[in-house]
């Protein structure tokens, strides 16, 4: 037995258009083969809710329907009105006016033709992809490479709809020297790709990675520098490492534990040219172990001091 189309959409038969349209997406969406993949209960849901709003939504189908129930297409015989809406063609479904037509019901308004089949625009449209990608301190300050393989869902057009299909990428991008944590780079045409052939662009976001030694600062990099207790009490010559070696600098004597020393032009790369200052954090040692001679002259430095 024939189902009753009303209650397929779940309307009255009173139902004005609107509220038929309404029915329609929320059902269509809900029973979409994109949306239940290999899900013939669905599809066949999917069909049947299409069958109903093909002639529900039509004020002429929808007429012969209220009169004449589930042979309304044969309404010629009736003296009716005939018609060519079917709902069984080649492939043991037809959308009467194709793929783009179920599209312009479930989502009003503008398609885009390709090889003779429509596509809704607002669902179909291309989709932008977002990536991570951790960059290393060294990689950042001269420029690096990197190869992304990732997986989209890229739509692809059937001879009676649209699905989608895991589509595998693999792009390789030049990170250049000097870009700021947190910057996106854009690879047009590698995001998720529509069915109408478009694609959308990969934005890649640089994460500088953890480093064991420097520090960003905002545009500047800290690095702790270990000075034993003589030389930052008498002053002196201490090695410095910096991203590319390592440099020597004097302290004046005195130096205190977390004073800073700014190394000129020594930090990382600058976008376009040039580099940054690296920033020397003084970190004051003291041996845990003292020899005899170590022991007897702190002793007696200590004494001079008041401090015995």
């Amino acid at each position: 037995m024939a189902k009753n189309y009303y209650d397929v959409l779940g309307v009255d038969k009173k139902a004005d258009e609107k509220e038929i349209k309404s029915a329609y997406r929320r059902l269509a969406r809900k029973y979409h083969p994109d949306v239940n993949p290999n899900d013939a209960t669905a599809e066949a849901k999917f069909k049947e809710v299409s069958a109903a709003n093909e002639v529900l939504s039509d004020p002429e189908k929808r007429k012969l329907y209220d009169q004449y129930g589930s042979n309304w297409e044969h309404a010629q015989n009736f003296g009716g009105a005939a018609n060519d809406f079917t709902t069984q063609g080649a492939g043991g479904f037809n959308f009467g006016g194709g793929v783009g037509s179920i599209f312009d019901h479930l989502f009003g308004g503008g398609t885009r033709v390709r090889s003779g089949v429509q596509f809704e625009t607002d669902l179909y449209e291309p989709q932008d992809v977002e990536k991570v990608v951790e960059v290393s301190l060294e990689e950042i300050d001269r420029g690096t490479k990197r190869t992304l393989t990732y997986q989209t869902m890229d739509q692809q057009a059937l001879r009676d709809r649209v699905t989608t299909i895991p589509t595998t990428k693999k792009v390789e991008i030049t990170i250049p020297a000097g870009i700021a944590d947190g910057k996106k780079l854009r690879v047009p045409g590698k995001g998720q790709a529509s069915a109408t052939g478009q694609a959308g662009d990969l934005f890649v976001t640089v994460k500088y990675a953890a480093h064991e030694r420097f520090a960003p600062v905002g545009d500047h990099l800290e690095v702790e520098v270990a000075v034993p207790y003589t030389v930052a009490a008498l002053g002196g010559e201490i090695k410095v490492p910096t991203l590319r070696s390592t440099m020597s600098m004097r302290i004046p004597e005195g130096t205190q534990s977390g004073q800073k020393f700014r190394l000129a032009a020594q930090g990382i790369t600058q976008f376009g040219g040039g580099r940054n200052d690296l920033f020397a954090r003084i970190k004051i040692t003291v041996p845990k172990v003292l020899t005899d001679q170590e022991r007897a002259l702190l002793k007696q430095l200590q004494e001079m001091n008041g401090n015995a």
